[in-house]
């Protein structure tokens, strides 16, 4: 359960707690005071009763008296008064001594429970006349008016506490989404986002409180992750640089023999007529070949900034192979494009994604100590984004880089696009090549698979999203 229906069921039960309470304590109270002002009643209307008919008694007697009691038992509806003689006292639900102890005109009022629970008021008052005690007078009410102001209290409480907390209730939920829930949720967004090596899009949350500070933090968070990551990937694109520069400079050796030899030979006069013109030739042509490996070694080390084209992910990838052919001849590797009809464009930054295939090949020639092929394939075809990233099937151009060598054990694979980790020997890799092709690929929409096999070799896949 989410933490606003958390929030809203805990306030709705403690609430519906404390309005329950005070409920119990109002009927509680209020049934007090209605059970005073009965015994009130009864007793006034006892003393009341007893000084009539003791008046009543001394000048017209007993009878007079009798029917004085009758006269007023007929104005009460629900109360019973009735005369009790002397010697029929035995009959009351009141002790004889206590009775015989009892003042003329003091009444005993108490509760009396009757069959199947019933209960009522009840009253005595003694009477005396002519100086002795002549009887009591009983007054009897059934307690039904106040079992039925205890029931439309309880049920009026309950309704109002009811609905006091389904209010109460309703508005926390409210607020709570608008004031919390909301506001975590596009934090969690921005959270998952990140994750995903998204940094674009801040959160923006207008109120001024702690979720906004932590809101503003969380994107100053990810200014600082871009700088770094971008230090990080110029960090790693200079590393690769370093492992190209002794394949490179094997690879500008020839040439610049032939520059050499050429220029000596026309200098020293060896070469006349035609033969100047065709040395010259050569000189340019060679001039040209290490122009063109050079630019790309400064290109590919040349820090700049994110822009996406539309470009043609099989031609990186050739421009990516020419790169790294002089490393690969070294290592006694075969470098392998193979062809393919497939639409290949996709809308990318064209320097981040060679950094990306330039990693990954790299690794697979690496991967190979003692030679061997590495074969590159792009092919186009729907697939399903990773669990972290979830989403439907998409339409893809997938580059998949895959090498001969010994694979990855089953323990080191899930750790292998974490930053710093690495199987490879001291001063072979840093770690970080397949941490920032992942993030890489991760910004440009895409995800990166891998499978491999211990003694079977690496598969390395790219899925951007098609053009």
């Amino acid at each position: 359960m989410k933490i606003i229906p958390k929030l809203t069921l805990a306030l709705f039960a403690g609430t519906s707690i404390i309005l329950a309470i005070n409920g119990y304590l109002r009927v509680k109270r209020e049934r007090g005071y209605f059970d005073a002002d009965r015994v009130r009643d009864h007793e006034m209307i006892g003393r009341s009763l007893e000084s009539a008919a003791s008046a009543v008694w001394k000048s017209d007697g007993k009878e007079g008296a009798l029917q004085a009691i009758d006269a007023v038992s007929s104005h009460f509806t629900s109360m019973r008064i009735r005369w009790v003689a002397a010697e029929d006292a035995g009959t009351l639900d009141v002790p004889a001594d206590r009775l015989a102890a009892t003042p003329a005109g003091q009444p005993i009022t108490r509760v009396l429970h009757g069959p199947g629970g019933s209960r009522s008021w009840n009253t005595v008052v003694p009477l005396d006349a002519a100086g002795s005690r002549r009887g009591v007078i009983e007054l009897s009410e059934p307690m039904t008016s106040e079992e039925h102001f205890v029931r439309s209290t309880i049920v009026e409480t309950v309704a109002m506490a009811f609905a006091l907390a389904v209010v109460s209730a309703t508005l926390s939920f409210l607020m709570g989404q608008w004031l919390v829930g909301a506001r975590v949720r596009a934090l969690s967004e921005k959270a998952r986002r990140v994750g995903l090596g998204d940094f674009t899009a801040p959160v923006v949350l207008s109120q001024h409180d702690e979720l906004t500070d932590l809101g503003r933090e969380v994107n100053a968070m990810c200014d600082r992750l871009v700088t770094t990551l971008d230090q990080l990937r110029h960090a790693d694109r200079l590393a690769t640089v370093g492992k190209l520069a002794s394949g490179v400079a094997h690879e500008l050796g020839t040439p610049l023999n032939v520059v050499g030899a050429r220029a000596k030979m026309i200098v020293d006069g060896e070469a006349a007529g035609d033969e100047v013109g065709e040395y010259a030739r050569v000189i340019v042509s060679a001039t040209e070949r290490m122009t063109k490996i050079i630019r790309q070694l400064l290109q590919f080390a040349r820090r700049s900034r994110v822009e996406k084209t539309r470009r043609d992910l099989r031609e990186l990838a050739r421009e990516t192979l020419d790169l790294l052919q002089p490393l690969a001849d070294k290592k006694r590797v075969l470098l392998h494009l193979v062809p393919s009809d497939a639409d290949g464009v996709v809308s990318v930054d064209g320097g981040q994604i060679q950094q990306v295939i330039t990693n990954l090949t790299m690794n697979a020639i690496q991967a190979m100590p003692e030679g061997g092929p590495v074969e590159l394939r792009l092919t186009r075809e729907r697939a399903r984004p990773t669990t972290e990233m979830g989403g439907a099937e998409v339409e893809c151009v997938c580059l998949r880089v895959r090498d001969a060598g010994g694979g990855i054990s089953p323990e080191h694979l899930q750790h292998v696009f974490e930053p710093f980790f690495t199987t490879k020997d001291v001063g072979e890799g840093t770690g970080l090549g397949l941490a920032v092709s992942y993030g890489i690929i991760r910004e440009h929409g895409g995800w990166i698979t891998v499978k491999s096999e211990p003694g079977h070799g690496t598969s390395f896949s790219v899925f951007l999203p098609a053009s």
